[in-house]
């Protein structure tokens, strides 16, 4: 079995930004597929994507860690001059290998690494993309939603007004206090026995982050994400060991290498590594073996498609010291019909697939309908 050819599709998902899938085809007749989606630059990515696609052709795709380390070394994603753009480019061609693997091997893609130490993986839910209300009782509603559908988990993005560089205009502190205020209303909404994440978006100074943090004590947070800016290493170090909050970050940061200060600085207590952008199922393995080292938990970023979900949730049944999925909640309606079969949350968990691959396909009537290229 060959690879022939590269596909990218891109999809209409919300206001907040488009999907992009890419579908590796073999003259065997099987594609895999894999996710570039929220790399920050569509058109940059896709133009990635296609430079990609040629150094894959005549190639067998099973050779998935192997082909990894050619396309890593040949891009130099790892030495930073490829960024982002390259980095998640690589990461979805990595996605589809391991569906193709899979799929040529007629085995489930957990299996090829090694077999599953979990049956289920938990989900929490991500608010932000279905939060359209974005008053203290929006906030609370959209919680109250996701919890009504069955997720035991939901995270929130109160404090986007803010920005530390602006701290002199005359609105920074009721900022403050407005997503103070949005929490305690979810608190109030979702109760005790529901775990509630908070997402910062680097929205504070060092002090500012102390300050917030001590005032969200009492809504007994299950994490504090990404309060500072991701590169302040230090500071987040900080925060980890005398703010009184579990610190939870690395979404943005890209191979190993990228996350190797986290890990042996101590710098968060909840490594993310996101399977679209730290280098796909192969990196974010390594870096999780890495992370386990230093008896860190990791939870993969993931507030985008399907695909790089179920990428996510291949990824989280192999590690040991995986904790918890994120999932875009109400994005939009139809997010679950786009994969065969579909996307299916009970209770906040997803059962691990046993079919070949990643376990997925599209459902081309849904793909077509939303299809912009």
């Amino acid at each position: 079995m060959q690879f022939t050819h590269l596909e990218i599709y891109q999809v209409d998902a919300s206001k907040r930004g488009n999907w992009i899938f890419v579908q590796l085809h073999t003259d065997a007749g099987l594609s895999g597929l894999g996710e570039a989606s929220q790399s920050g630059n569509d058109g940059l990515v896709i133009a990635a994507l296609q430079q990609l696609g040629p150094q894959l052709k005549g190639i067998d795709p099973t050779q998935v860690e192997a082909i990894w380390e050619r396309l890593a070394r040949g891009s130099a994603i790892f030495s930073g001059d490829a960024g982002r753009i390259g980095a998640t480019a690589l990461s979805a061609v990595d996605q589809a290998l391991w569906d193709l693997a899979g799929k040529a091997m007629d085995v489930p893609a957990w299996k090829l690494m090694g077999g599953k130490r979990r049956d289920k993986i938990r989900f929490y839910a991500n608010l932000n993309r279905g939060t359209d209300d974005r008053s203290p009782l929006g906030f609370a509603n959209a919680a109250r939603r996701a919890v009504d559908a069955g997720f035991q988990a939901v995270k929130s993005t109160p404090f986007d007004e803010m920005q530390w560089r602006r701290m002199d205009r005359d609105g920074f502190a009721r900022d403050t206090e407005r997503g103070i205020e949005r929490l305690v209303k979810t608190r109030e909404a979702i109760g005790d026995e529901i775990e509630l994440l908070v997402d910062c978006h680097q929205r504070f100074d060092l002090a500012t982050a102390f300050k917030v943090a001590e005032k969200l004590s009492p809504l007994n947070l299950y994490w504090f994400e990404e309060p500072v800016p991701r590169h302040h290493v230090d500071a987040l170090r900080q925060l980890r060991l005398h703010s009184g909050q579990t610190i939870a970050g690395g979404e943005a940061l890209i191979g190993r290498e990228g996350f190797w200060d986290y890990i042996v600085q101590g710098a968060v207590d909840v490594l993310m590594p996101d399977v679209k952008h730290a280098g796909g199922i192969t990196e974010c393995r390594r870096i999780a073996a890495l992370a386990e080292m230093a008896q860190m938990p990791i939870a993969p970023h993931s507030p985008a498609g399907p695909v790089s979900t179920m990428a996510g949730v291949h990824l989280a049944a192999t590690v040991a010291n995986f904790t918890v999925l994120e999932h875009a909640f109400g994005e939009v309606a139809w997010r679950g019909e786009l994969v065969r079969p579909a996307e299916n949350i009970v209770d906040g968990f997803v059962t691990v697939p046993d079919a070949p691959g990643l376990g997925i396909e599209f459902d081309e009537a849904v793909l077509t309908a939303h299809r912009l290229s």
